[in-house]
């Protein structure tokens, strides 16, 4: 039974280290290698905007829209 015992010793010390290179760029304070191109833009202001949310079996998109106001719909 002592092979059992390594071997769980074994796999908690695996994924240990892989947390610690996978969380590494987080605590030194550099930025990913590839960027998260899926999140929506920060704004300071977003009152021309609407986000529309669609759902489905375990996915949620989230589209941000311009609203178009009253003036310029009128003009064209």
């Amino acid at each position: 039974m002592p092979w059992f015992h390594a071997t769980v010793v074994a796999t908690v010390l695996a994924a240990t280290v892989a947390v610690g290179i996978a969380s590494a760029p987080l605590l030194v304070g550099v930025t990913a290698a590839a960027p998260k191109a899926d999140r929506l833009p920060v704004m300071t202001s977003a009152s021309g905007y609407v986000t529309i949310e669609a759902r489905h079996d375990g996915v949620s998109i989230l589209k941000r829209v311009q609203v178009m106001d009253s003036a310029s719909t009128s003009a064209s």
